[in-house]
Order: C-alpha cells, then sequence, then structure tokens
C-alpha cells in the first residue's frame, strides 16, 4: 500500500476528513467521503485490512461475526402531563435556537398530549421498556440503553427533558425512570450515557452528566453515544476520555446508513490535533432506525425494503468478522413497522450464527481477544 493511500485511511478513521457539526446541524453521509467514493455499504477499510495479511477477529462460540444492540433513550412518556409541562417550558427556554412555526407546533402537540393523557387515561404507549428485554433474552443479548441526564446547563433545543422521578409502567408496576435505570442494570444488560448536545464540546458538562447516571445505577458506567450523534472528531473524544468512558459508539449516520468510516471494526479514538491515541474504543454505528423507516427523512423504507437493507450489510460485516451495530429508539414500539423490524433483524442475524452483546461486552471482548488497532496500523 503506498504511502499517500495509508494517509488517507488513516485521515477517513480518525474523523479529519469530516466536518464539524454546527450549532444546529450534525453533517450526515452527503458529506462522507465513503459515500463520494461508492463506498457506503462496503467495509472497504476491514477488507483491506483482511487482505494485507491482517489477523481475523474472533467471537464468542467461533461466531462469525458480532452484533451490538443499542437503545437511545430520548423519550419516557407521551401523555404524562408534567413531562409535557417540562417540555412546553424547554421549547420556550430555546425559542431563540428554532423558528417561530417548529416551536408553535411543539407546544401544541405537548398540549395535546398533556390533555388527552390527563382526561381519557389511556395506557401510554412508550411504556413497553420490558418487551425490549423479553425479544432480546430469546437471543441470548443483551443491550445497551443509553439515558440522557436529567439536569443539563446551556440547554439546546434538541436536549430531553425527562426525569429520572417521572413515573412509568413497567410489567405492570408502577415505577419512576430511576428504578427502570437500576432494574434493566441488575438484569445484567448495560447502562449508557446519552449527554446533551453541548456536552460534545464541555468537559465539566460531560462529567457532571456522566456522575448523574452512575448516582442512578450505583457504579461508573463506561459507554456514551452523543445525542443526534452529535460528535466532534477534533473535541469529543478528548472530552469522553477526561470523563472516565472507554467505549463510544457515535459514527455513524442520522440519515442514512452504512459504514461512516469504512470500518466495522472497533478502533481507538484519536487527538486529531497531536496525533495521540486514546485509550477509548469506537464502536461504529452501521444502522439506526430512523434512518431507514422515518417518513420524512432518510430511506424512508418499509419493513420488507429495510430487512433486505440489513441482511445485505450484515453479509458484509459477516465476511469480515466485524461488529453489526443497530440502533433502535424504545419510543418507536408503537410504530408496528418499526418494531416488527427489529424482531425480525434479531431473528435474521440470530440465524446466520452472530454471537450479540451490548457496548460494553463487544468494547470488552475486542480489547482481551482481538489484538487489533486500525488506528496504529494506517497510522504508520
Amino acid at each position: 500500500m503506498s504511502p499517500d493511500s495509508r494517509k488517507i485511511i488513516h485521515e477517513l478513521i480518525t474523523g479529519k476528513l469530516f466536518p464539524s457539526p454546527t450549532d444546529d446541524r450534525v453533517y450526515d453521509y452527503s458529506f462522507s467521503p465513503v459515500n463520494l467514493m461508492g463506498k457506503l455499504y462496503d467495509p472497504f477499510v476491514d477488507k483491506l485490512w483482511l487482505k494485507n495479511g491482517g489477523k481475523r477477529p474472533v467471537w464468542p462460540g467461533d461466531a462469525p461475526f458480532a452484533v451490538c444492540l443499542t437503545h437511545d433513550v430520548d423519550v419516557i412518556s407521551v401523555y404524562d402531563w408534567k413531562s409535557n409541562l417540562r417540555r412546553i417550558k424547554h421549547v420556550l427556554a430555546t425559542r431563540t435556537q428554532q423558528n417561530f412555526k417548529q416551536n408553535l407546533i411543539l407546544i401544541f402537540e405537548a398540549m395535546e398530549n398533556a390533555i388527552r393523557g390527563t382526561l381519557i387515561h389511556e395506557n401510554d404507549p412508550f411504556h413497553q421498556f420490558e418487551k425490549w428485554l423479553e425479544v432480546e433474552k430469546e437471543v441470548s443479548a443483551h443491550s445497551t440503553f443509553f439515558f440522557t441526564p436529567e439536569n443539563t446547563i446551556n440547554t439546546h433545543f434538541s436536549d430531553c427533558w425527562y426525569k429520572y422521578s417521572d413515573n412509568l409502567q413497567f410489567e405492570s408496576q408502577k415505577i419512576t425512570v430511576g428504578e427502570l435505570m437500576q432494574e434493566i442494570d441488575r438484569r445484567g444488560w448495560e447502562i449508557g450515557l446519552h449527554p446533551s448536545w453541548n456536552a460534545s464540546t464541555d468537559g465539566d458538562i460531560m462529567k457532571a452528566q456522566k456522575k448523574q447516571v452512575e448516582e442512578v445505577v450505583g457504579h461508573s458506567i463506561t459507554s456514551v453515544r452523543q445525542h443526534w450523534l452529535n460528535f466532534d472528531n477534533f473535541k469529543t473524544p478528548a472530552v469522553q476520555v477526561a470523563a472516565g468512558f472507554k467505549y463510544d459508539s457515535s459514527i455513524g449516520f442520522n440519515d442514512n446508513i452504512g459504514f461512516r468510516r469504512g470500518t466495522s471494526y472497533p478502533h481507538h479514538l484519536v487527538d486529531l490535533e497531536t496525533n495521540q491515541i486514546f485509550p477509548m474504543f469506537e464502536i461504529p454505528l452501521i444502522v439506526q432506525d430512523g434512518a431507514m423507516f422515518h417518513h420524512r427523512k432518510g430511506l424512508r423504507l418499509n419493513h420488507d425494503m429495510g430487512l433486505k437493507y440489513i441482511q445485505n450489510l450484515a453479509n458484509q460485516v459477516r465476511e469480515t468478522s466485524g461488529v453489526f451495530t443497530l440502533l433502535w429508539h424504545p419510543n418507536t414500539i408503537n410504530q408496528p413497522h418499526y418494531w416488527k423490524a427489529y424482531k425480525s433483524s434479531l431473528k435474521l442475524l440470530h440465524d446466520m450464527g452472530a454471537w450479540f452483546g451490548s457496548v460494553k461486552e463487544i468494547g470488552e471482548w475486542w480489547h482481551r481477544e482481538n489484538d487489533i488497532d486500525l488506528t496504529e496500523y494506517f497510522k504508520q
């Protein structure tokens, strides 16, 4: 491989070739060098590693590849009046960050949900967290649930608004969000942090938000995914490392699926100013539910076509013995095609012989058993 080719790939997998987010925008696949190369659905860096004699990754039980299951918990309830009142206050507090029409839509939506929940007393359709645990248990899987902080400073309009004291139904019992986090953790699933927008570039905010989650679950946490995938390649890795995280899974797309950096392999994050390799792994995000199924953006697929895309990408990952990372938001469970697609995907991937793990489980196995570091290899 020529020095120029090695340099380009190193800049790709370290994120140097990507623009940084702005105050209201995360640059997506249309700005991706991989997309311009026509390689969006091809883990060509992993294939190049193997072609040049690199060690093939190994997985428990000699599985041909791994699947990492994740959930970003952005919303807890639809109808809770306290939560909707909090949402209205949030919109008003950040009103200068969005246009008047958008603010008005959000306020009226929150008012309608609060009134409906108060007058009609419907079961909240988002209160079905146990179903995610049940379907994952069927394939012997644990996933990572990324919860947001309940208190934020320097608020951004995209930040979430639920509190750990908010109530919900779980297995027909009334519990708080904090108790839900504790129960998910107790059963062997992983709890991670889903930080606010401005935490991506502010170390003090990131540390404080990590501490909020740790105080609830009663132990340190190691995994993080940035809200809206707001990841500044020049700043966020250092912020995450300083906060004590070991694994991130933010490198993916909001409006498409595929291999943002040309790889499905976990790899070290880098300080792009000094080229220092951080003691922290990126677990690349390959498929996000909204990028496939949202009716106003992304690919806008139906269930059957979405499953074909997943089959195609999973075949690519299996070919290189990589990691196929999925993100499904728990609040999509009331949308039948989202939920059906998740269950179908689990069955498909299980039938393909995959080993399933949370972000932490994948990261720990990779660090312990797979002596592969693409970041260091292409740096030479």
